[in-house]
């Protein structure tokens, strides 16, 4: 059941960056249930402003689970974030989270996920779309470096439609050493690059796969480049010379585990 407002939260007043000192807040309706069915554990507090069937589905799981749940006023909820695509609902979590890579390289992965390695992209809505596509097309975990990259924030995690709350994220200090870790567990790089020498569809991913994709501006950084085992291109046919990050990305997942589905299992 939701609890009443109290008058601090009538005044809703609130800005985007009071919110992100209080912590990470996710909001939309999906990313919110997601995480609830998903890691009820991390949310300390459910906002919500609406009353329609998928925001009671999503108050009675939070009471299912202790969760508190706070009426709020609409006005209210956006002043707190700064904007209103809130949906109407949103969930403050006690912390986001990230995997280290040690733990992530530990647990055997007899599927063959490729990992994604995102160096220094900086928009949300970019990392959110990735993280949204390495969860549909299967990939074992996204890494990012701590810093010059966008991190989890709501907006990464509203853009992400909730993939979130399944797909580990690893954040590392060096990405070049954390390159060079996988490397050492069986994986070889691709690393997508518009100078790349062969075609994405030449490659064969039926290897374990690591795929590296640059900054949104700039693409990969020289020193990641020199740490790829290959540098491949996606080839186009029309007027726009390149895609942006999260677009090539989902291009390059989607052959990766095409040819992956098609090979043979592994002994």
């Amino acid at each position: 059941m939701l609890k009443e407002p109290s008058k601090d939260r009538r005044r809703g007043s609130r800005t985007g960056r009071d919110a992100e000192a209080e912590g990470l807040w996710i909001y939309g309706v999906n990313p919110v249930m997601e995480c609830l069915r998903a890691d009820p554990g991390t949310i300390t507090e459910i906002l919500c402003c609406r009353d329609d069937p998928r925001s009671r589905a999503v108050l009675a799981l939070a009471h299912e689970h202790g969760i508190p749940t706070v009426a709020v006023l609409r006005q209210s909820l956006s002043e707190r974030f700064g904007h209103d695509r809130h949906q109407g609902i949103a969930a403050r979590l006690g912390r986001f989270h990230y995997e280290t890579l040690a733990s992530l390289l530990a647990r055997p992965d007899p599927a063959g996920l490729p990992i994604l390695l995102l160096d220094c992209l900086q928009d949300p809505q970019n990392l959110g779309a990735i993280l949204r596509t390495a969860c549909f097309l299967g990939a074992r975990a996204v890494v990012l470096p701590k810093d010059r990259s966008v991190q989890v924030t709501g907006a990464a995690f509203k853009a992400s439609a909730g993939a979130l709350a399944h797909l580990p994220v690893v954040q590392v200090t060096n990405l070049v050493r954390a390159m060079e870790r996988i490397k050492d567990h069986g994986y070889w790089i691709v690393g997508l690059d518009l100078e790349g020498r062969q075609s994405l569809y030449e490659l064969s991913y039926t290897m374990p796969v690591a795929l590296a994709v640059g900054n949104e501006a700039t693409g990969l950084r020289p020193l990641v480049k020199r740490n790829c085992d290959f540098l491949v291109k996606i080839p186009g046919t029309g007027p726009v010379q390149s895609l942006n990050a999260a677009a090539a990305t989902a291009v390059a997942l989607a052959e990766i585990r095409r040819q992956q589905a098609a090979a043979p299992p592994r002994p």
